[in-house]
């Protein structure tokens, strides 16, 4: 029912797309492939278009942030000025809970995104990309690890190892 909903209001949803209950989407401005999922809770401000490709996943609780203000002077940080510019997430990316994705960000083609990552840039086809600090101390996503590209011989039930992450001083 909601993706006849927004197709009818203007949204271009594959029949085999997934849009799951508690979306906020404040526009119809967008564009879902074969097998896309948006699952409950994302939020899209609507400012710009939303494309989601083939077989790419978004997990719950991921803001999609197409607007914002550049930086003005030390009476008003926030510009009046509105940048606006759409975000892509590419074909079999997987966009985990909580993240944050700014304006103008295209998801590579096969990337991961890990939970509770800030995305303000591009990222390169098949990585993974984690929240860590910068050598200047601002935390955003960076790229952790290259993924296997091609066929993966998945096991049901088979859990991965964690990933261990080390702090960087």
């Amino acid at each position: 029912m909601r993706r006849f909903l927004l197709n009818f209001i203007g949204a271009k949803i594959h029949p085999t797309a997934t849009v799951r209950h508690s979306c906020w989407l404040a526009s119809a401005d967008v564009v879902m492939g074969r097998n896309a999922m948006l699952n409950s809770f994302a939020r899209y401000d609507g400012s710009a278009r939303l494309t989601i490709e083939d077989n790419a996943r978004v997990a719950s609780g991921v803001t999609f942030t197409t607007s914002s203000h550049p930086f003005g002077d030390w009476k008003r940080r926030s510009s009046p000025l509105i940048i606006v510019a759409p975000i892509t997430i590419k074909e079999g990316s997987w966009v985990m809970a909580d993240v944050t994705i700014n304006q103008g960000v295209t998801i590579a083609e096969g990337c991961m995104i890990g939970a509770k990552a800030l995305v303000v840039e591009d990222t390169e086809p098949h990585g993974m990309y984690l929240n860590m600090a910068s050598p200047g101390g601002a935390v955003r996503a960076r790229r952790y690890k290259d993924l296997p590209v091609g066929k993966v011989d998945a096991h049901v039930g088979r859990v991965p190892a964690p990933v261990q992450l080390s702090v960087v001083n």
